[in-house]
């Protein structure tokens, strides 16, 4: 079982309980509550939404990357919300995350066609606690 730091909007809590039912997941709202939760606990994995903290999702990502703790640590970032978002939107997102040093963006919109293979996805990255990439 890993710990998981989740920053993101309450709607996403189910969702992400669904994708690692296994795991102990931390649950944080606020920039504030996440740069905290960082400092206190070690995570094996980072979850940051795209609508975390009124889109604070890319500062986020780049303050953990800032801490050398978490240097190699795997941050996968993920859209869930039940929003139409064009693909090449989504696909300009998921080139900035990598840009800055995210290990993939996933879609968990239930109505992804990859919902599943995203879900097991991050429970691999969550057990092995490393880096991968999504097949």
């Amino acid at each position: 079982m890993a710990k998981v730091l989740v920053a993101d909007v309450p709607e996403m809590d189910g969702r992400i309980r669904e994708c690692l039912p296994e795991h102990e997941l931390v649950f944080v709202r606020s920039m504030w509550e996440a740069t905290s939760a960082l400092r206190r606990d070690g995570f094996s994995l980072i979850i940051i939404g795209l609508h975390f903290d009124e889109s604070r999702m890319f500062e986020l990502l780049t303050y953990v990357r800032s801490l050398p703790v978490y240097k190699d640590a795997a941050v996968v970032c993920v859209q869930g919300l039940e929003l139409v978002v064009p693909d090449a939107v989504m696909r300009t997102v998921d080139m900035a995350v990598k840009a800055l040093g995210g290990t993939a963006f996933v879609d968990l919109r239930h109505e992804a066609l990859e919902f599943r293979r995203q879900c097991d996805f991050l429970d691999r990255v969550a057990s092995e606690g490393s880096p991968l990439r999504p097949n």
